[in-house]
């Protein structure tokens, strides 16, 4: 083939209501490899119309074009090949696009999975892509193949969203797909889960350097810590959601977790950072940290009214400048910045820990590891448990937690095994399986 594919973004000049407007188009584009001259392909039509009129960002666009570019270097690449499924677009081109191409594709992209060259994430996105770009293929009727698309109301983020089935995950097309599960496993990975088994003098150091640095989230990291609180349930607390211990110390210190948004974020449109997973009753250790931080946090607070700052009188959580209710991104700004300096101090009083903590990123969703590693290593709880403690849909992040850690602390009792093996074995010239057992 002396052409291939390319994608192009340009800034084009062009009259709307009467004004001249300079808007970013992407074009998927045909490039002739012998003289460099680019040609429209008509699939920019699809971008134009499925994804410029609604509004979509031109980063946006662009990855879906880049997708799609990707797909058309599969289908030549299989013609090259002479794969009879693939022969007759030679020909028919577009127009002669079938569901089994598209299967063929993402099949394709499974087995680079396995290979290691794919994250298992990609498939599933490139395919929803496929899906979208099929769609609207059958019903601009420029395919010749005719398939019923079939429709799915399903919660994404707590929101009831109309949904296209793939016609792809289909047996007779006989798709391969990649382990869901693989690709959140793979992420989780990547991710520090806690501060270490027992680990209540980093935690307690961590709460502190937040009343250093961001005393106005201060007590959310406790509520974090000590009660597995996510960081979006943090910022949806009301004054009112608390219902704090006698002055004696007894009773229950629970907090009742709701979607409050309405009442403090009224304005904001999106509340990605501000979701409440799940609606509950939430239990916090009655640790002597949380409860002075909390009568401090009350007395910040009444401070702030006092000075007329107060904006939203129903919030927990307001910020010591603006008085305003902090929104999720606001307070991971102010932990991320309490982050680094836990770690500055670290890094000048003990280097191990340090080491320890930068080995793998970490965010706001470490309290709740913490809070499960209390749950589990401190306090000898069960998976379920562990799961009906944190307010969690089923038993199965506490039960995975569970495994890996005990698998993490079996590594480390072999490895420890295993150095004292060593040093034994200069003492011995031979040496039995059963001397192993006696260590």
């Amino acid at each position: 083939m002396n052409y291939e594919f390319v994608v192009k973004q340009k800034k084009i000049k062009e009259m709307r209501e009467g004004k001249l407007i300079t808007s970013e188009k992407t074009f998927l584009c045909v490039k002739d490899k012998e003289t460099g001259l680019l040609y429209p392909h008509p699939l920019s039509n699809f971008i134009k119309n499925e994804l410029e009129r609604k509004s979509l960002a031109p980063t946006t666009q662009k990855n879906y074009a880049e997708e799609i570019k990707k797909f058309l270097h599969f289908i030549l690449e299989c013609i090259e090949n002479e794969d009879e499924i693939f022969l007759h677009l030679e020909e028919e081109g577009i127009p002669g696009l079938e569901l089994q191409h598209g299967a063929n594709y993402i099949s394709f992209l499974t087995h680079r999975v396995k290979l290691g060259q794919l994250q298992p994430t990609q498939v599933y996105r490139t395919e929803r892509i496929l899906v979208r770009l099929y769609r609207w293929l059958n019903e601009q009727k420029i395919t010749k193949e005719t398939v019923k698309y079939r429709e799915d109301i399903r919660n994404i983020n707590g929101a009831r969203v109309l949904t296209t089935i793939s016609p792809f995950d289909n047996l007779e097309l006989g798709t391969e797909y990649p382990n869901r599960r693989e690709s959140t496993q793979r992420i989780k990975d990547r991710r520090l889960h806690d501060f270490g088994n027992g680990r209540l003098d980093l935690v307690n150091l961590f709460i502190r350097v937040a009343e250093l640095e961001a005393s106005d989230i201060a007590l959310g990291v406790a509520f974090q810590c000590y009660g597995g609180l996510r960081r979006g349930e943090v910022v949806n607390l009301l004054r009112s959601s608390v219902k704090e211990p006698n002055k004696n110390g007894s009773g229950d210190f629970t907090i009742n977790i709701q979607d409050n948004w309405r009442i403090l974020f009224p304005s904001k449109e999106l509340m990605v950072s501000e979701q409440v997973k799940k609606e509950r009753i939430q239990a916090i250790f009655k640790v002597p940290i949380v409860l002075e931080l909390y009568e401090k946090h009350k007395e910040n607070l009444l401070r702030l009214e006092r000075k007329g700052k107060i904006k939203n009188k129903h919030a927990l959580f307001c910020s010591i400048h603006t008085g305003r209710p902090i929104t999720g991104m606001a307070y991971w700004e102010r932990f991320t910045k309490v982050k680094n300096k836990f770690l500055d101090i670290l890094l000048e009083t003990n280097e191990k820990d340090y080491q320890f903590l930068t080995s793998k990123s970490w965010s706001t969703h470490i309290g709740r590891g913490i809070y499960t590693n209390m749950l589990v290593f401190l306090l000898g709880w069960s998976a379920s448990e562990v799961a009906i403690a944190r307010g969690d849909s089923n038993i199965q992040s506490a039960q995975s937690y569970i495994e890996e850690q005990n698998v993490k602390k079996q590594t480390e009792e072999a490895i420890e095994i295993l150095s004292r093996a060593t040093i034994q074995a200069g003492n011995k010239k031979y040496m039995k399986i059963e001397d192993l057992r006696s260590f």
